[in-house]
């Protein structure tokens, strides 16, 4: 396989934010990644719990499917790493890990670790850190948690940056007591540079993030010393990337515009618009999606074609109902999560 840790975690973190389906009142367990992976798909179908699937969908996007097992179970990730010897108590960067005290609860993929705690991506968890969540989150966990199991270690080819002690000096290993996965590509081997700013009173971390240009994601993995993202104090020295760039600026939704549009357009003389500067970024979307062509992807038209997009990403999202191409604030929101928009309704 050609990928490396770095891959893994430029794939994983990309995926940070997205949210699965919505129906019922309730988070569903209905994803994009188990029908990506070759044997996974009844997951989804069965609406199973996902975050070893997403594990399995990151090595594969990643170019490094055989460096990982693909299950949807976490017990058998876990077996899969112990018999090849490749299993530790010990984290490493790009390293799976293991979650559970019987090694079956929840798994993710390991981006960054210092003395006392390891940072994660992890599929089908919450802000709570629940094991059957909704989405992809950037969780952070004590080391030495009972709820921490262990880590199995990818073979890559570029060798495994790990703080198991009993690694040191070995072939295929660098010993590294703390270590953060880049941010975006380079190397794995150590901490993030970048420049350091000295917490001034009344600052926060997603203060100093958005002051910074960076994502609070980013600004977390920089700085593993960080326990708490809601906990910072005066004088604290905290690490801003380099390698980050300003997010842009997210385009607003109106639902109510595009209610109206979606109500109004498909009557008007072809290509015709109500609200186009609210429609673009949805028509882009579901284009994104492979929902909508091309041709009518950027006119700001939400005519009868577009009409018919949303209805399938509707049916395809499972949210409310009827699936009838009028967007609803759950289905539009998902949507705007999933493709950077943000909605007002």
């Amino acid at each position: 396989m050609s990928g490396s840790a770095a891959d893994a975690i430029r794939i994983a973190r990309a995926e940070i934010g997205y949210r699965e389906g919505y129906s019922g009142g309730h988070w569903n367990n209905r994803e994009k990644y188990a029908h990506a992976v070759p044997g996974l798909g009844w997951v989804n179908d069965d609406g199973e719990p996902w975050c070893a699937v997403f594990v399995a969908w990151v090595a594969l996007q990643a170019g490094v499917a055989d460096l990982f097992p693909r299950s949807a179970s976490v017990w058998e990730d876990m077996n899969w790493f112990d018999s090849r010897g490749r299993y530790s108590a010990y984290p490493a960067i790009g390293a799976q890990a293991i979650f559970g005290a019987s090694a079956s609860t929840h798994t993710g993929i390991v981006v960054a670790y210092d003395a006392d705690t390891i940072t994660c991506v992890e599929g089908n968890t919450n802000d709570d850190g629940s094991p059957e969540g909704n989405g992809v989150y950037l969780r952070r966990h004590e080391r030495r948690d009972s709820y921490v199991h262990g880590y199995g270690l990818p073979q890559y080819s570029e060798g495994v940056t790990t703080a198991d002690p009993a690694l040191k000096g070995k072939a295929g290993f660098t010993y590294k007591e703390t270590a953060s996965g880049p941010t975006s590509s380079g190397s794995h081997a150590g901490p993030s540079k970048g420049k350091a700013v000295v917490v001034k009173a009344g600052q926060t971390l997603a203060k100093i993030a958005a002051a910074s240009g960076v994502s609070l994601a980013a600004l977390l993995a920089a700085n593993p010393q960080v326990k708490d993202a809601d906990v910072i104090h005066p004088g604290d020295t905290i690490t801003v990337p380099e390698t980050s760039t300003p997010a842009p600026a997210k385009p607003v939704v109106r639902l109510a515009h595009v209610i109206k549009a979606a109500t109004t357009d498909p009557d008007l003389t072809q290509g015709g618009t109500t609200y186009p500067a609210d429609v673009r970024p949805v028509e882009s979307a579901l284009k994104a999606e492979g929902l909508l062509s091309s041709r009518y992807a950027s006119d700001g038209s939400f005519g009868s074609t577009t009409v018919d997009a949303y209805a399938d990403w509707q049916r395809r999202c499972g949210v409310g109902g009827p699936y009838d191409g009028i967007p609803g604030i759950a289905s539009l929101r998902l949507l705007g999560e999933k493709y950077g928009f943000t909605v007002e309704g």
